[in-house]
């Protein structure tokens, strides 16, 4: 088998669409995200984070982390890769059941109490009594993470528990977020949502204060990020034994057709290249990424990947008032 960091001439097909899939392309913002974890754990002598939360000395309260971006801008996949580096951060699942670290991803449905009880569940606890009110659920939950060790609690798509509707309580759910920093069985926090999430929790200040910030913005044409993404495409067509155009522009046309959200551009250029695998291809064609785009939103007259000059095709798809 050909070594998962690399390629060789006699790289099968299967092992090329492998090795793309695993790629993962660094745009600068997964070492300012690392870096902002120094600020809600202690650290070592060499600067490097330990697994102990960093401890306000004069009320015993952790920190947490908001981590914002719309959907489809890569900020599951940035916090998923995080996790993985920080070695000292194991996350706790039936195959690690000793990791210091739990990852729950709110399903739209979820309520204060369900995420106490997933809590308890990842924790070996069989099952919070149905009849149990919110608090209690949550006094369960703490005590299984303080039993545990538990010293990071991760909350994907945080922003669904704070959705209106029957049955739903806003200010509990933000004060359960509160909550979860405070007193000897506190851990640290990171909350992963859409920018509403932050919009809600600005409800309670104290609660706000708590958590710090980090804004994943779109891809903007001529930026440094954009750059980053061509090099990437680049370098992996390069390593797949693709043949680029420079001419074809095929970043920028990219990062237009997604409206430059990382994730989902990310996503179309890894399809583009696996288009052109599959086809049996040396060279990355415009056409590739058209039939990428098509299966994704449905074919049209005229798209971004369209075969003219690309100020030609970005200036009709402007005048036109482009939408996916």
């Amino acid at each position: 088998m050909t070594p998962a960091n690399s390629l060789s001439p006699s790289s099968s097909l299967s092992e090329k669409i492998d090795w793309l899939a695993e790629r993962h392309w660094r745009f600068g913002r997964e070492d300012r995200f690392e870096e902002l974890l120094t600020d809600i754990f202690n650290v070592d002598d060499s600067g490097a984070i330990t697994s102990d939360p960093k401890r306000d000395p004069l009320i015993n309260e952790t920190s947490g982390i908001m981590l914002l971006a719309g959907s489809g801008n890569g900020k599951s996949t940035l916090l998923g890769r995080t996790l993985e580096r920080a070695t000292v951060l194991d996350e706790r699942t039936k195959k690690s059941p000793t990791g210091n670290t739990l990852k729950i991803t709110v399903p739209p449905s979820a309520t204060v109490k369900s995420i106490a009880e997933k809590i308890a569940e990842l924790t070996g606890y069989e099952e919070i009594d149905p009849k149990a009110k919110v608090d209690e659920a949550w006094s369960i939950a703490r005590h299984r993470m303080r039993k545990f060790g538990i010293k990071l609690l991760v909350i994907d798509e945080a922003h669904h528990l704070l959705r209106t509707g029957p049955g739903r309580d806003i200010p509990g759910a933000v004060q359960a977020l509160k909550h979860l920093l405070q007193g000897d069985g506190s851990v640290a926090v990171i909350l992963s949502g859409v920018p509403k999430l932050r919009e809600i929790i600005l409800q309670d200040p104290e609660t706000d204060g708590r958590y710090f910030k980090f804004e994943l913005d779109m891809i903007e044409a001529g930026s440094q990020d954009a750059e980053r993404l061509s090099r990437c495409i680049a370098k992996s067509a390069k390593e797949l034994g693709l043949f680029l155009d420079p001419d074809d522009k095929l970043s920028e046309r990219l990062i237009f057709a997604e409206h430059g959200r990382v994730g989902r551009t990310i996503r179309l250029a890894k399809e583009t290249m696996r288009q052109a695998l599959i086809k049996g291809r040396d060279n990355l064609r415009l056409e590739d990424a058209e039939a990428s785009f098509a299966k994704r939103y449905g074919s049209r007259s005229m798209s971004p990947f369209s075969p003219s000059a690309w100020n030609v095709v970005q200036a009709d798809l402007e005048a036109a008032g482009w939408v996916q």
